[in-house]
């Protein structure tokens, strides 16, 4: 993912469709556009976020909008839309044409913005509606309403809806890499969502029975190192004084006897008691636990591997 400048990071998200079937085409008669609103289609005044021409331009009078109802949605929905003005700030109001229960007021600017509204409106119809459209006018493009309780990356839909595939990373035959005696686990890495389920990064032998695991767990901003040799818990070192949605820099050591699990700097939890495995054991890594569950949604900047337990000088710089 390049968005939000800086470094790129690896984005790793669930499997989500978007239900909106025309998600930048609001030519469409799929789109409801309100009496008091006018539109231009694939306007040339702005590039769209994806950096061509097919956004589109919409002058209102301040009371009226562009709204889809009906979609066929149950429980918790993400709708999401990108936003800009044609000039100066101005407020458009964000909410559920269907059954609203929640009404945003956006502060819109000059530059592109996603904007989400994430309820339950208690319906199976559901949808979204951009409503008191300024004089002034704005730029709309990229709507997504997606069953989910956060909003993923933009879909990009064209007369159906569109389902993008989970995300998942592994990596295997990679012993040589690995010192399954001693070692260090470090990961740079955001949660996409608070949203109290577990998300593992693990170096392992493929197997739930040996395994050396950095997570959030399904308490919230629970941090947790684990590791397990044959089976048996050997160290379970955790902290819950970090938002996980944030990046963090997380390290977990091994070393027989020597455990300790370092965040931003910080050494959170030691455990001086316990084995690793013998030689050659890990031979993989991948973002879950190991044997496919409890994947990693979210975001990892760096994800390093050190074959030598680092002293508590190193892993408080390579945690900084």
């Amino acid at each position: 993912d390049y968005t939000g400048g800086g470094c790129p990071h690896i984005l790793a998200e669930p499997q989500r469709t978007n239900l909106a079937t025309y998600s930048s085409d609001f030519s469409q008669s799929y789109w409801t556009k309100q009496s008091g609103v006018t539109a231009t289609y694939n306007t040339t005044e702005t590039l769209s976020p994806d950096g061509t021409y097919n956004a589109t331009k919409f002058i209102g009078n301040g009371s009226s909008g562009v709204l889809k109802s009906s979609i066929s949605a149950t429980g918790v929905v993400a709708r999401s839309v990108y936003l800009k003005s044609v000039t100066g700030t101005v407020n458009v109001k964000l909410k559920d044409p269907n059954a609203t229960v929640t009404t945003l007021t956006l502060d819109v600017t000059t530059e592109w913005q996603r904007f989400d509204l994430t309820e339950d409106n208690g319906t199976s119809a559901q949808g979204i509606w951009i409503d008191d459209i300024p004089v002034s006018g704005i730029y709309m493009w990229g709507v997504q309403i997606e069953e989910s309780s956060y909003p993923t990356s933009y879909i990009p839909t064209s007369g159906s809806t569109v389902t993008r595939n989970q995300d998942q990373f592994t990596r295997d035959g990679i012993g040589s890499l690995i010192n399954s005696t001693e070692g260090v686990l470090f990961v740079e890495m955001a949660a996409l969502s608070d949203d109290l389920t577990r998300r593992k990064i693990t170096i392992s032998d493929g197997t739930s029975s040996n395994f050396c695991s950095l997570y959030f767990d399904s308490i919230s901003n629970k941090i947790i190192g684990r590791t397990t040799v044959g089976g048996v818990l050997q160290s379970f070192l955790s902290t819950s004084s970090y938002t996980e949605i944030n990046f963090n820099k997380i390290a977990i050591k091994w070393k027989e006897n020597d455990f300790a699990l370092w965040v931003n700097g910080t050494e959170v939890g030691v455990d001086s008691s316990g084995v690793t495995w013998g030689s050659a054991v890990l031979t993989e890594i991948s973002l879950d636990n190991g044997v496919g569950g409890e994947s990693f949604y979210g975001k990892v900047k760096q994800l390093q591997v050190y074959k030598t337990a680092l002293t508590d000088v190193q892993l408080a710089a390579l945690t900084s």
